[in-house]
């Protein structure tokens, strides 16, 4: 499915005013840049999901990729819903020291209004690294479901209507 540019704003932590980004689609390129770039993104494989549906973050006005997630549109009965396979934020926006803020918020946001648009009412889910258990539910509302399968050993996290409506208007709405 081919998405154009969408816009969000980011905020910069130091002087706390807004910037403008977009969310697009990977391109080859982009993959290729990110595999070099492995000092900002090095928690996954990110060249392992080429063939996925993949979208990167970035300045508007610049090529830097800021955030990344992989989406899984599950269209089966029993999950109907939109899986964040991958999120993963450049290293230097994370925790106290970080330049920009907003970008994992806006990238969830961005996956729950797709979930809305493919008809899923909403629903996103993900599996959790263990280290941001909680994480998930105080900053974004997730609600944690400890049902542990091979794929999900940590259980997985999920929204519904209401945190996904509650989440697009605060990190998609106001741009």
């Amino acid at each position: 499915m081919e998405i154009a540019q969408f816009e969000v704003k980011l905020k910069e932590v130091l002087t706390n005013s807004h910037l403008v980004a977009v969310i697009e689609p990977m391109t080859l390129a982009d993959f290729k840049v990110v595999k070099k770039s492995r000092e900002q993104f090095d928690k996954f494989n990110w060249n392992q999901y080429r063939q996925k549906e993949v979208y990167k973050l970035r300045l508007k006005e610049e090529d830097v990729i800021l955030g990344l997630m992989c989406l899984v549109d599950h269209t089966d009965e029993a999950t109907d819903a939109i899986e964040i396979e991958l999120l993963e934020v450049s290293s230097e926006n994370i925790g106290k020291g970080k330049r920009l803020d907003c970008i994992g918020g806006c990238l969830i946001a961005f996956a729950c209004r797709e979930s809305f648009k493919r008809g899923h009412e909403g629903c996103v889910f993900l599996v959790p690294k263990s280290s941001l258990l909680d994480h998930y539910p105080a900053k974004y509302g997730f609600q944690y479901i400890p049902v542990k399968t091979d794929r999900r050993p940590n259980g997985f996290m999920i929204l519904f209507e209401s945190g996904a409506r509650k989440l697009i208007k605060t990190y998609l709405d106001a741009a």
